[in-house]
């Protein structure tokens, strides 16, 4: 909706008469809310509320009390629901509330008692909405209505609000409902007061909101304990048990445990309990006998609980809690999981005793202890879960632990062969290493003979063939430095290949 249209609209409304313009701004601001942009809607919620005062003004000076409360009551719908302005929605409303109680005033001078007492009784459930539970008012009005004069039960109506706040202060659901029926069944026969029922009712619905955020309710939950390790054709125990784990009491609490058909039961699946206040236990065993053996496959059975209560509000209340499964196979599964964790431990004994007689590098030696480890652990494992009749995660864990054991069984081959090839150039570094050490033992030497002959010189003049010897040994020094260059890289290079 574009800005110019939307002001020429709001023009047009401030021109025209009071009421007709409030009931125009109402359409305005649907039709903004369902094409314009929340901030449109806003504007156009804003526009409106500021007609409705203004109107509310205009029809208090005019003494028309109650449509100018009316006028204000859907100033509250617009602020509360749509601005969500909660402090102009709470001045709206005990403002609308205010003018009502004028209004029932003027009922009560002219002797109209259920009309003034059903106007007073709308204004205080209309203040409940801001949480006002002010009853000062009513208390002070109580003495000056003429309840003789009643047709429609003023003496009834001018006690709910009361009824309400008890409710909320003793935390009283049954007081609560008897407000609301007392309520829902006089005010709306009152002339005036039926024009403000939608907003009584969200005065009801505060109300029990409220007091549902003190009430204290039951909480009953299942522990049902069925063997875990059952064969087909069996006779076992099972026990359920019902527990109110809630804050409140549950009341006349009946359940039945539906068995399936294939199961034998002795012993009834129904019971009952008047009340379980929190804390408290039922418990009931039945002896089952399982079917016998058609396949030879596991097979389940589901046990559910059928439960019913009366919460604190008298509410009933159902469930079903479940499904239990008993699960049974044709071989018990404690001496089945024994008899595999025996198999697989076999196994890591055997894979021990080959890496006993083997002597491996340093480097793969953690890896292979660590393999041994953690195969070690799972069937540490696997004997917990066994104990403890966890069956069904032991099958996994033993699949883990045979893939562990042969991943290592094709690792051996590989990482000693390995192991021999790594070895044998160790032992030719050693031998370089060896053979660089004689060298440099003979560089020694040449150098021992090239600093005699150098003394030699310089003692005595050199013949041609002292000359040549001289030579000689100068070639051959020089020989043996390129080889020992050669050498170190050699050695260097290896070494860096085995890193």
């Amino acid at each position: 909706m574009s800005e110019d249209f939307k002001l020429e609209l709001f023009a047009r409304l401030d021109k025209l008469p009071m009421n007709q313009a409030v009931a125009e701004a109402l359409q305005v601001l649907e039709r903004i809310r369902t094409e314009g942009s929340p901030e449109e809607a806003n504007q156009a919620a804003k526009h409106a509320v500021e007609l409705l005062w203004l109107n509310s003004e205009r029809m208090r000076d005019s003494k028309s009390l109650k449509n100018a409360a009316s006028q204000l009551a859907t100033a509250y719908t617009i602020a509360n629901e749509v601005l969500d302005d909660k402090e102009m929605a709470k001045k709206s409303i005990l403002q609308a509330a205010e003018y009502l109680i004028q209004a029932a005033n003027e009922y009560l001078i002219w002797e109209d008692v259920d009309s003034g007492t059903g106007m007073l009784t709308t204004a205080s459930l209309l203040k409940f909405l801001a949480d006002d539970y002010d009853l000062s008012l009513i208390e002070s009005k109580k003495g000056t209505i003429n309840f003789g004069r009643s047709i429609l039960g003023a003496d009834q109506m001018i006690g709910i609000p009361e009824l309400l706040v008890q409710s909320i202060n003793k935390v009283d659901p049954n007081m609560l409902n008897k407000a609301k029926q007392r309520c829902l069944s006089l005010l709306p026969r009152v002339k005036d007061a039926a024009e403000f029922m939608e907003l009584i009712n969200k005065s009801l619905m505060h109300v029990e909101q409220r007091l549902s955020k003190s009430i204290e309710f039951p909480d009953i939950k299942s522990i049902v304990e069925i063997p875990k390790d059952l064969v087909l054709g069996q006779e076992f125990m099972a026990k359920f048990k019902l527990k109110n784990i809630g804050e409140g009491n549950a009341k006349d609490v009946s359940y039945s445990i539906d068995i399936p058909t294939e199961l034998r039961v002795i012993g009834t699946t129904k019971d009952s309990v008047a009340e379980m206040k929190p804390g408290d236990e039922v418990e009931k065993n039945l002896e089952l006998t399982l079917p016998e053996a058609e396949t030879a496959t596991d097979q389940e059975y589901k046990i559910h609980i059928s439960l019913s209560f009366k919460d604190i509000v008298g509410n009933m209340q159902t469930q079903t809690l479940g499904p239990f499964s008993v699960v049974a196979g044709t071989v018990s599964k404690a001496e089945e999981t024994e008899k595999a964790i025996n198999t697989h431990n076999e196994a890591l004994s055997a894979l021990s005793s080959r890496i006993a007689g083997i002597t491996l590098p340093n480097v793969f030696q953690p890896f292979i202890n660590g393999m041994t480890d953690l195969a070690s652990d799972i069937l540490t494992k696997c004997k917990t879960y066994r104990e403890t009749e966890e069956y069904k995660l032991i099958p996994a864990l033993l699949k883990v632990f045979e893939d562990l054991i042969s991943k290592t069984n094709e690792t051996m081959p590989d990482a000693i062969a390995n192991y021999e090839s790594e070895k044998q150039q160790f032992d030719d570094l050693k031998e370089t290493l060896n053979t660089l050490a004689k060298k440099v033992d003979d560089l020694d030497q040449y150098t021992k003979k090239i600093q005699d002959i150098a003394q030699l010189i310089n003692e005595t003049e050199l013949t041609e063939e002292g000359q040549i010897l001289i030579k000689r040994a100068i070639q051959e020094l020089n020989d043996a430095s390129e080889s020992l260059t050669e050498a170190v890289s050699q050695i260097k290079e290896l070494t860096e290949e085995k890193s």
